[in-house]
């Protein structure tokens, strides 16, 4: 009778992608943060402070994976961070509506919503996807430049969040949105782990399947990919539809959080996005990255974000860092695309 060493092939396996992890200097990054942080405060590596890590964590993360699939096509999103607010405000917008044709008033006391919160999710996931595909037509179809078509939706969709909520937060009151935004599981953060869910996702269908190599190839080399008989347009319109996707899930995760949405939040997280995504190795110019290292462009991002807030740094100098940043990792990216060419 033979014995089959499961063992043995499990290190077979695990051996390549330690080694490969240890290869990435965004790693090393990261356990500087995490040594800085342990040695600065003793408050740094407390079960607190990691747990609202891993919600900071769910939040730019989920931008940053629907900006990265943009990216791989050569694209932009800057709507992204309005739309994660406006995804919300349509969904309890919508609700509020149908409240009292159903007999229900889910609206009390001017702006506290207090009716079913599943049917609000629904909506913000179906306008997010809605508005990435209008975005996606604009660009693919339309011919519009990226940059112009998504800085309109951002512009756009910032005004109507204050139209739509007049200028006054609503305050969510449903215990399915404390519990997305307050529970943890085995002491993970339900947050996060919705994150990792749509982490994986992507994985398997951008790295585990043809169509999704085809971002790859669309930003890589456009015309060859049409050459070889890849629909660019309508890829890109799915690039556009799983980013808009991913800022209505980001969307739900932050208000619930929060237990409220305002017009005026999330402004500058498309910046974070895209900074994010070039920290964890996605090129700008397309062809290059993978929502894997996004992950550890994200837990490097926020964890040196609450470094600087556990220091004292005020937000100014938070925002003057996410700058500088963003510059180097353009530079970064630009110089090894550069040497990967030559």
């Amino acid at each position: 009778m033979s014995v089959v060493d499961v063992s043995g092939a499990t290190t077979s396996r695990v051996a390549p992608f330690l080694q490969g992890l240890a290869r990435e200097p965004i790693v090393w990054l990261i356990v500087l943060i995490f040594a800085v942080g342990a040695l600065t405060s003793e408050y740094y590596l407390t079960a607190l402070n990691l747990e609202n890590l891993m919600r900071n964590v769910a939040v730019i993360g989920l931008l940053s994976l629907g900006m990265t699939v943009v990216l791989l096509t050569g694209r932009i999103d800057l709507s992204v961070a309005a739309l994660m607010i406006f995804a919300v405000v349509v969904g309890v917008i919508v609700m509020t509506e149908i409240g009292p044709m159903l007999g229900g008033r889910w609206l009390v006391r001017g702006n506290t919503y207090a009716g079913p919160i599943i049917p609000v999710i629904l909506v913000a996931l179906a306008t997010g996807t809605m508005v990435g595909a209008v975005n996606g037509i604009g660009i693919a179809y339309f011919k519009v430049p990226s940059f112009i078509m998504t800085l309109v939706s951002l512009t756009a969709l910032r005004g109507f969040n204050y139209v739509l909520t007049n200028g006054h937060p609503y305050y969510l009151k449903a215990p399915l949105y404390g519990w997305i935004g307050d529970s943890k599981v085995a002491g993970i953060p339900v947050s996060f782990l919705i994150f990792l869910l749509v982490l994986l996702g992507l994985i398997a269908f951008v790295n585990g399947t043809v169509r999704g190599g085809r971002f790859y190839a669309i930003g890589g080399n456009e015309k060859a990919a049409l050459y070889a008989g890849i629909k660019a347009q309508r890829y890109v319109v799915l690039a556009y539809v799983i980013s808009g996707f991913c800022a209505a899930v980001a969307g739900i995760v932050f208000t619930a959080r929060l237990k409220s949405v305002d017009a005026p939040l999330a402004a500058g997280y498309e910046l974070t996005a895209i900074a994010i995504a070039v920290i964890g190795g996605t090129a700008l110019a397309g062809g290059v990255g993978s929502p894997w290292r996004t992950l550890l462009g994200s837990v490097a991002f926020a964890a040196g974000l609450n470094l600087l807030a556990i220091w004292g740094i005020g937000n100014w100098y938070q925002n003057l860092a996410i700058g500088i940043v963003l510059i180097a990792s353009v530079g970064l990216s630009r110089t090894s695309r550069k040497k990967t060419h030559s």
